[in-house]
């Protein structure tokens, strides 16, 4: 009886983690893991904005209020995608990015600036930008799809 006990009990062990084996092989790698989000702006109550509305969305963020504490954050994370004010005390956007291009990372970044004039002359024209001020919801669009959401 104790041997006919044992075996119903093993049969649905094995039955479990056959079931839970199926279920993990097909999640994708990435369905757990919420996208990370670097938000790099001086000015607190825009910083505190754009990070509030990306964790109602799910993503993980984590904020720096210039370009010192983005480095400092940089060194020890990695991030899918980067929002940067481009004019900030002591670092800039483009020292930031100087610093990500020596490094070789490969993370996305969304530019903000009420000076666009400086992108131009920097020739980072290319990248995507937004114009101060802008719409909270253009930028979350913008991330989306920046992300393949």
């Amino acid at each position: 009886m104790g041997e006919i006990i044992a075996q119903r009990k093993s049969r649905t062990f094995d039955q479990a983690i056959k079931h839970a084996i199926a279920l993990w092989l097909r999640a994708p790698a990435w369905a757990a893991m919420p996208k990370t989000i670097l938000v790099v702006e001086n000015e607190l109550r825009s910083r505190q904005l754009i990070a509030h509305l990306l964790r109602e969305k799910g993503y993980h963020v984590d904020e720096a209020d210039d370009g010192v504490s983005a480095l400092e954050i940089l060194e020890t994370k990695i991030f899918d995608l980067m929002i940067c004010d481009v004019v900030m005390p002591r670092l800039n956007a483009f020292e930031v990015l100087d610093y990500m291009k020596s490094r070789s990372l490969s993370t996305s970044i969304i530019l903000i600036t009420g000076h666009p004039y400086l992108l131009a002359d920097k020739g980072l024209g290319r990248l995507t930008c937004f114009m101060k001020p802008f719409n909270m919801y253009d930028l979350l669009h913008k991330v989306e799809e920046m992300l393949g959401e």
